[in-house]
């Protein structure tokens, strides 16, 4: 078949599929039955060390209603193609003698999912990392059905054992021998997408957590979602969610071609997502995607140890080729923002204090994931706009005071202003320089042209899913 036709030709009824193995169409099927019928299996892997607290309070109170809004949204057909999963973790002995993690497995049932939330509390931590590395092996192993969508939002603000920090108790790694990065690439492999939401400022006063937690997400194709606040938490899994299914549903429909360019040809991943890009936009294609104003400045330091833990084939090989890098992971303006809002609820020292066992000064940062901010495609509709940095007393439990939910479309002007888009990424409007200037993190859910960054998502899950038959 003629490359120019390959990626028009799958995209228009899936015809290439018809002598595939049954395992191979049910993986390049993005997750969805023949029929079409979307079913969604969401874990969430949450730290229930000291600090986490207002996360666990948060995802407890809000749960009934992000399952509504994903099921209402994300179109399913029933509340059964809906399952969320829940492991909660805390560390090792002897750094914490209460759990190492707890699975509470599946459940379609709402209510049982809020009282396994319920059951969970904020206690301990012994050293800086904790128990990651367990909690997400024991997600892996769960009984994901293999024709869902299979997403993990993992909710932390401290990293595993072994990626290289100061003082890790653990710093050959986790005691049950897995390692992380082994465990994404098999993610990767099973079509499991890691979300990961990095509880922001605590995360960065580690040296290399943002590097790492980036590095994990690139290689599942998933984001990292810097939040300073829980008032956003349910705003970040909603939005991440609906983004994901309509990534599903592209390597649905292109996966076959896609991998067979990458695999069978042996083309550069970046070759086939760019060709791919251009021809999804030629064909209209819009996606939802979440937009959150990134915190982090940019440095080679971080960039480069990105590269190296996804390129390592485990964390002992990556260690002695990590750089750390100097000053504050945080951009100027999230800085100024932290020490002159009035609006914020708490107050902020521009040197962090490190994380028992961590350098006060080790700090890093690294590139925000988000393919919103490398698209030059001018975006097509503000769905509804998000909370702040510190969310305004009036605020709802969706952290807005003018959308009465997470997707509703605020009359007129949304909470916090739209987005443009330019040459240089995405932009907040600059109509009302208040707003500009009044230190909140932008997050929104949009509906835009697919970006070159998300065909490079597809074109990567295309890839882990076919090779692993």
């Amino acid at each position: 078949m003629d490359e120019d036709m390959e990626f028009d030709t799958v995209s228009s009824g899936y015809a290439q599929q018809a002598d595939l193995p049954q395992q191979y169409q049910a993986h390049m099927n993005g997750g969805h039955p023949q029929d079409g019928r979307k079913m969604l299996d969401l874990v969430f892997v949450q730290d229930c060390t000291g600090s986490q607290g207002s996360y666990i309070s948060s995802a407890t109170k809000n749960i009934e209603e992000i399952c509504n809004h994903i099921y209402e949204s994300g179109r399913l057909q029933s509340r059964e193609d809906l399952r969320i999963g829940l492991v909660a973790y805390r560390d090792h002995p002897p750094q914490d003698h209460t759990y190492i993690t707890k699975n509470f497995g599946f459940s379609s049932d709402i209510s049982e999912v809020h009282k396994h939330l319920s059951s969970l509390y904020a206690s301990g931590g012994g050293d800086g990392p904790e128990a990651v590395t367990a909690a997400l092996a024991e997600a892996v192993a769960m009984d994901w059905r293999q024709t869902a969508s299979k997403m993990v939002v993992l909710i932390a603000d401290a990293p595993p054992h072994g990626i290289g920090e100061y003082g890790d108790g653990f710093d050959e790694g986790s005691p049950d021998g897995n390692d992380p990065l082994q465990l994404a690439r098999l993610m990767a492999s099973r079509g499991i997408t890691l979300f990961f939401v990095a509880c922001e400022p605590a995360l960065s006063g580690y040296s290399f957590a943002t590097d790492f937690f980036q590095a994990m997400t690139n290689i599942t194709s998933g984001l990292m979602l810097p939040l300073t606040t829980a008032d956003l938490l349910t705003h970040a899994i909603v939005g991440s969610v609906l983004e994901n299914l309509d990534m599903e549903r592209l390597v649905r429909e292109v996966g076959a071609a896609v991998s067979q360019r990458i695999l069978g040809n042996n083309e550069s991943v970046d070759d086939v997502a760019r060709e791919l890009h251009e021809r999804l936009l030629l064909r209209n294609e819009s996606t939802k995607k979440v937009v959150i104003e990134s915190i982090y400045r940019e440095s080679e330091e971080a960039k480069h140890n990105v590269s190296v833990y996804m390129q390592a084939p485990s964390l002992n090989e990556a260690r002695p080729l990590l750089k750390r890098v100097p000053g504050t992971r945080f951009t100027d303006k999230y800085l100024h923002a932290r020490m002159t809002s009035s609006r914020s609820s708490y107050a902020y020292s521009p040197y962090l204090p490190a994380r028992p066992g961590t350098s006060s000064t080790s700090s890093s940062s690294v590139k925000s994931s988000s393919p919103t901010f490398s698209s030059g495609s001018p975006p097509r509709k503000v769905v509804t706009d998000f909370a702040a940095f510190g969310a305004p007393k009036n605020a709802s439990v969706f952290g807005t005071a003018v959308a009465s939910t997470p997707f509703s479309l605020a009359g007129g002007k949304a909470a916090f202003g739209g987005i443009r888009g330019n040459g240089r990424g995405a932009a907040f409007d600059d109509d009302d320089d208040e707003e500009e200037d009044d230190g909140r993190q932008r997050v929104e859910l949009r509906e835009d042209s697919i970006t070159l960054d998300q065909a490079r998502r597809i074109a990567m899950q295309s890839a882990w899913r076919s090779a692993r038959v």
